[in-house]
């Protein structure tokens, strides 16, 4: 009997733990995709989130145990570029991107494996908005391209 109320609080317990961290991420990630800084929190969880920004100035977006999905295909970046910032621990985060734009990755990683699977062959690529992509990736795994592995 006493190892079962053990069992039930150790199970009571995660789904606390569980329950305050979709509550805490929830109220920090942004509820307009369509503002100019927009920042995207998950955990414990499978996130995406698809940014719209006529103007999209900075991109934050932190993962802890779970995976996202940052789409940022139809978003437009300002005139003075854009500065993405991803953090992933324990987790996957995905960066999707257009073919267009002018991306510079700047990789962070420890124990983790980052992909990134650009072309170069974009016509306007080099011309296109100057995009900047921060990976830190620890303990987990990244992907900044332009469609998941699973899209055709």
């Amino acid at each position: 009997m006493r190892r079962s109320f053990k069992w039930l609080f150790r199970l009571m317990l995660i789904s606390l733990v569980w329950a305050v961290g979709q509550a805490i991420t929830r109220s920090m990630t942004s509820s307009d995709l369509e503002a100019e800084d927009v920042e995207l929190y998950s955990f414990w969880n499978q996130a995406e989130f698809t940014p719209h920004s006529p103007s999209l100035r900075r991109v934050k977006a932190r993962t802890l145990m779970g995976g996202t999905t940052v789409d940022l295909r139809e978003a437009h970046p300002s005139e003075d570029g854009l500065s993405v910032d991803v953090g992933t621990l324990l987790a996957g985060t995905a960066v999707l991107i257009p073919r267009d734009w002018n991306v510079e990755v700047v990789e962070e990683s420890k124990a983790a494996a980052v992909e990134i699977r650009l072309d170069d062959s974009g016509e306007g690529a080099a011309d296109g908005p100057k995009v900047t992509i921060y990976v830190g990736t620890t303990l987990g795994g990244a992907l900044v391209g332009h469609k998941l592995p699973t899209e055709t």
